[in-house]
């Protein structure tokens, strides 16, 4: 039918790729954490090692979770500037609510655990985007006419 959008599946249906999106997570916390306490005691305020991590974090977390997370057929999915930018524009989001809680938060429960808080607000969203946006898989079917 002409101007018919297909739908994506919803992410609650496909429990495989949630629990390798949450183990890929797993990795790029550590990554993050591992790269915002470096920038911290390197003398960066928390707000801007905040935003540095993400940045390192970002860019292997697209990388990972297309190897693992969004493969398919044991082929990773297809890499580009095009779904870098969709995905960490997506992600972008999560970087604001992260930044929020580590501004608000870390003067009452300490950096580190202001940190951990954003990371818990932010999963399912970050795979929802990440499905949705950056790793939409191209489905087969017959062609839509005009």
């Amino acid at each position: 039918m002409a101007g018919r959008v297909r739908p994506v599946d919803p992410p609650a249906g496909n429990a495989r790729r949630i629990i390798l999106f949450g183990l890929v997570g797993v990795i790029n916390t550590v990554t993050d954490f591992a790269f915002y306490a470096g920038f911290y005691f390197l003398g960066a305020p928390p707000v801007f090692a905040n935003g540095l991590a993400f940045l390192v974090a970002n860019l292997q977390s697209y990388l990972l979770n297309a190897r693992v997370t969004f493969a398919t057929d044991g082929r990773p999915a297809a890499l580009s500037l095009r779904g870098y930018f969709a995905f960490g524009g997506a992600h972008l989001f999560s970087l604001g609510v992260s930044t929020l809680a580590v501004l608000l938060l870390s003067g009452s429960i300490g950096p580190f655990w202001a940190k951990g808080a954003a990371a818990v607000f932010t999963f399912a969203f970050n795979y929802w985007s990440s499905a949705r946006f950056a790793f939409r898989a191209k489905r087969a079917g017959p062609p839509e006419s005009a």
